[in-house]
């Protein structure tokens, strides 16, 4: 199989999508309600893309070397310290 777990199935989302719209209008009777909540569901999903754009990038303090997020320790000098810089 050579399906990735990571590639989005457009299909389920599709059919979620439809079946959400269905059961809100279902409960509550109002179209305008179903626009305001997808309306907020965009707005949400926008603003999380977004924040997951500006990675911070993590420095060795001593040395002003680049840091992978989960080091415990600087590559270059050793040191423990460090800090994010945006």
């Amino acid at each position: 199989m050579n399906d990735s777990l990571d590639k989005p199935r457009w299909w389920l989302i599709a059919t979620a999508g439809v079946l959400a719209v269905l059961t809100l209008f279902y409960f509550t009777g109002s179209w305008i309600s179903v626009a305001v909540f997808f309306g907020a569901l965009v707005i949400l999903v926008a603003f999380r893309k977004r924040r997951v754009s500006r990675t911070a990038v993590h420095t060795c303090v001593r040395c002003g070397a680049l840091l992978n997020p989960n080091a415990r320790e600087c590559r270059a000098c050793g040191s423990a310290s460090w800090t994010i810089r945006n």
